[in-house]
């Protein structure tokens, strides 16, 4: 009785999936549209069954853009394309296609969603694994560059989160290369990234005590006109519980 079920159940998901395949070719822009989005949303329910048909998709897309060329919701296919490449996980593409979207559809009032989209792509390529800071640099690149209009959407909170999330992710790595090169007794290797890292988030970078830390080590260390005594007061004034201080002052 269970193995009857089980294929009575088999057959029906087929027998769906087959009409849905063949829905696309015979509907209107709209219902393509519908079908396109539907199948981009759905959720992973189980692990064998209710996955997103990638394959799928690529040909609704193609075939929106064959049937109906001129219709507005074709406007959307880069969108589309890069929605689907977001879901799977391909962020470097979908941040290509979003890309090809803004421009080319320069006054579509989804621009602010995809615009949102590319900067949480960049979030997800942001990884302790590669160390690369290229993705966080991109975030900062863009924030600075919002639009009003965009500041104003609901995007905005979530742009704030990841915008420090990638300021914090630059700090992080800009005091890991400096420790690297002080261990190997390159201090002006050191002071040069923090430097160069301070350029990208000053205020981080100013009011962090282990990065001013290293800062003001590897000028005592590199600089002969250093003054050691200034630099410690400075230092103490503004990081007076620093677990540092006592690092310095054996200097």
């Amino acid at each position: 009785m269970l193995i009857r079920l089980l294929k009575v159940f088999f057959i029906a998901v087929i027998v769906i999936s087959c009409s849905s395949k063949t829905d696309f070719l015979t509907g209107s822009d709209q219902e393509l549209y519908n079908l396109i989005v539907k199948e981009i949303n759905k959720e992973k329910k189980y692990v064998v069954l209710n996955h997103t048909d990638f394959d799928l998709l690529e040909d609704m897309i193609t075939t929106l853009q064959i049937r109906f060329p001129y219709s507005s919701y074709t406007r959307e296919a880069y969108l589309l394309s890069a929605d689907v490449a977001f879901k799977r996980e391909r962020y470097g593409y979908a941040i290509g296609e979003y890309e090809e979207f803004i421009k080319n559809q320069i006054n579509h009032p989804k621009i602010n969603y995809a615009q949102f989209k590319i900067i949480k792509a960049y979030s997800f390529l942001i990884s302790d694994k590669d160390k690369n800071v290229d993705p966080a640099k991109q975030i900062l690149s863009i924030y600075e560059s919002l639009s009003p209009v965009y500041r104003s959407t609901e995007y905005m909170q979530d742009t704030e989160k990841i915008y420090v999330k990638a300021k914090r992710y630059i700090l992080k790595r800009g005091i890991y290369v400096a420790n690297y090169y002080i261990k190997k007794k390159e201090f002006e290797s050191a002071l040069g990234r923090l430097q160069n890292t301070e350029e990208l988030i000053p205020n981080m970078v100013r009011n962090s005590a282990e990065a001013q830390f290293l800062i003001i080590l590897s000028k005592i260390k590199t600089m002969e006109d250093a003054d050691k005594a200034t630099l410690l007061n400075y230092y103490k004034k503004k990081f007076p519980a620093s677990e540092f201080i006592d690092n310095l002052e054996e200097l």
